[in-house]
C-alpha cells in the first residue's frame, strides 16, 4: 500500500502543478473541479479517503500524508479503478513469455 500511496503523492504533485500552469497561461479563468486520480489499489484509496490514521501506516513518511490533506480540502479526489480497466497499465507491464 505504501508504494501506491507514494505514487498518488507524486501524481497529485504533477497534476496540481499542471493545473496551476494552465491557469497561469490564462487559457481558462479557473478550474473549480477537483483533480481526479485513479488507483488500482483499494487499500491506498481507502487510506487516502479516510481521515483517521492506522497502526499499519506508521512507516509512511510525513510528507506523503499531504495526499490526505489534499483529499480533505477538495483539491484532489482518489477513486478506485480496476487493473483491467486501466488504459495505460498494459503499456508499463512486461509481456508474458
Amino acid at each position: 500500500m505504501a508504494e501506491e500511496f507514494v505514487v498518488c503523492y507524486k501524481a497529485s504533485n504533477h497534476g496540481i502543478w499542471l493545473k496551476i500552469f494552465v491557469i497561469g497561461l490564462q487559457i481558462v479563468e479557473g478550474i473549480k473541479r477537483a483533480l481526479k486520480l485513479y488507483c488500482d489499489n483499494k487499500s491506498a484509496v481507502l487510506y487516502s479517503n479516510n481521515d483517521r490514521s492506522s497502526t499499519k501506516s506508521k512507516h509512511i513518511d510525513i510528507k506523503f500524508l499531504v495526499v490526505k490533506e489534499r483529499v480533505q480540502s477538495g483539491q484532489i479526489s482518489i477513486e478506485h479503478l480496476g487493473t483491467n480497466s486501466m488504459i495505460a497499465d498494459p503499456l508499463i507491464k512486461e509481456l508474458p513469455p
